[in-house]
Formats: C-alpha cells, sequence, structure tokens
C-alpha cells in the first residue's frame, strides 16, 4: 500500500510535487508534479519554520513537530492511499 502526499507550495524542490511511501517498504521518493491519491483521506497545511513544523490538518487538527535540520515551507497538501 502506498501514502500519497500531493503539494502545492514553497519548500519542495518544485512548485507542485507528490510524495510517495510505501508502507511495506518504509521507503519514499518525490515526483515533479500535481498526482492525486484514489482514495482522499486528509487536506492540510504545513508550515515549516527554521526547526518547527506546525500542521493544520482536517484529519489530525493541529499538531507541531520538531525537525533536525533548519528550511523553510509553506505548503498546502492532500494526501491519501492508492490501493
Amino acid at each position: 500500500m502506498t501514502e500519497i502526499f500531493a503539494e502545492i507550495g514553497f519548500g519542495n524542490e518544485t512548485f507542485l510535487s507528490t510524495e510517495f511511501e510505501n508502507k511495506k517498504t518504509q521507503k519514499e521518493y518525490r515526483k515533479k508534479g500535481f498526482i492525486l491519491a484514489k482514495k482522499i483521506d486528509d487536506y492540510y497545511i504545513r508550515i515549516w519554520i527554521i526547526k518547527k513544523v506546525y500542521i493544520f490538518s482536517f484529519k489530525e487538527g493541529f499538531k507541531i513537530e520538531n525537525k533536525t535540520h533548519n528550511k523553510f515551507k509553506l505548503l498546502f497538501g492532500i494526501s491519501g492511499l492508492d490501493k
């Protein structure tokens, strides 16, 4: 099963990008473009400032994550599963 994160915004390599995460192998990769999952289960806004990531998610609400490296990202995303 693959989880797909289609994102629009600043901070990734391209303005439109999609990340694919394989749940079995725990491997992930990113492609240019906006590719939606077959089954959408969340919409989110992710703001990464230095080592803090603020996530506003329809599914999980608001949360803050700590990272080990500095970045700036401002993204709107749609996530789901590709079954």
